[in-house]
């Protein structure tokens, strides 16, 4: 049982991060499907210079710095240059993905795993614990959440993002930078993503490879549509497909009576079905208040 939520906190905590940025990108009008390209760029820097100086804070500092820098090159994009977001999210996933395997084989000489001796500080590691593997970034990701939904529902700054993501000429015409919240949020955003290609690399694996991320960008930014770009449902979406990962690990190691392709592609079929279960709620109900709206008129 210990074991289960162990590797489901594990699993939860990359894409609840992401989710999170998808989420501040999302309530500032921008639909961030660059999540996974990030992320890819924050496991690799983290592991890179993690090896090369032996220090694995520095390795996140780096991988935070990476990510901050492509966030900003994609705020550039999409919103100094009126880029269509989802091209230059898929751009940005794509150049992620490209650009980390690129480094990893030239300056590693390999394509295949890249190993640190390193990783995450463990806090509960000797105490007796019954979770004893969970590194410092799965232990801080419900501080981060909880932050994270107070500066979006409690904050000056949140209310600022949601002026630009739901009413822009009206925050316009209140005083309210558009570019620069975004890029606030945006960056905000990297830093969430570094966070997580981090923990995805150095909070067990201490490893990195080139398709390590295996999705989980486009996992998180399912969270933010399930979790209706609200941080705390964000997060427990994020939960559940954590959950549904952890599962089908389980399931490989039990031997269910079904075949191996289905049971790797179960965490992939829940979250489908969430999605598409969310999708026809909202639907419903945005039309049962239209009705009622005509109906008071």
């Amino acid at each position: 049982m210990w074991q289960f939520l162990e590797t489901s906190l594990q699993g939860t905590t990359p894409i609840a991060l992401a989710a999170l940025a998808g989420t501040l990108a999302g309530r500032c009008g921008i639909f961030h499907l660059g999540l996974e390209g990030l992320m890819c760029v924050g496991a690799f820097v983290s592991v890179a210079i993690t090896i090369g100086t032996g220090d694995v804070s520095l390795g996140l500092l780096a991988a935070i710095v990476a990510a901050v820098l492509l966030s900003l090159l994609f705020w550039v994009v999409t919103v100094k240059l009126k880029a269509d977001v989802i091209i230059a999210g898929l751009a940005l996933t794509t150049l992620g993905l490209g650009a980390s395997t690129f480094a990893q084989q030239t300056i590693f000489n390999t394509r295949g795993t890249i190993q640190s001796e390193i990783g995450l500080w463990q806090p509960l590691e000797g105490t007796g614990f019954p979770m004893p593997n969970l590194s410092i970034v799965v232990l801080a990701t419900p501080v981060i959440v909880y932050l994270v939904w107070l500066a979006a529902r409690r904050s000056r700054f949140g209310r600022a993002v949601s002026a630009v993501g739901e009413y822009p000429y009206a925050a316009r015409s209140a005083g309210i930078d558009l570019d620069k919240t975004r890029l606030v949020a945006l960056l905000a955003g990297g830093v969430l993503c570094a966070l997580a290609g981090a923990e995805l690399a150095l909070g067990g694996l201490n490893s990195f490879s080139s398709d390590m991320t295996a999705g989980r960008g486009f996992i998180a930014f399912s969270a933010v549509v399930l979790g209706a770009t609200h941080p705390l449902g964000a997060a427990a979406a994020s939960l559940f497909f954590g959950t549904a990962s952890t599962l089908g690990i389980q399931a490989q190691l039990a031997k269910w009576p079904m075949p191996l392709e289905v049971v790797l592609m179960l965490p992939y079929i829940l979250t489908i079905v969430a999605v598409a279960i969310t999708g026809t709620l909202l639907r419903k109900a945005n039309t049962a208040q239209s009705a009622f709206g005509e109906l008071r008129e």
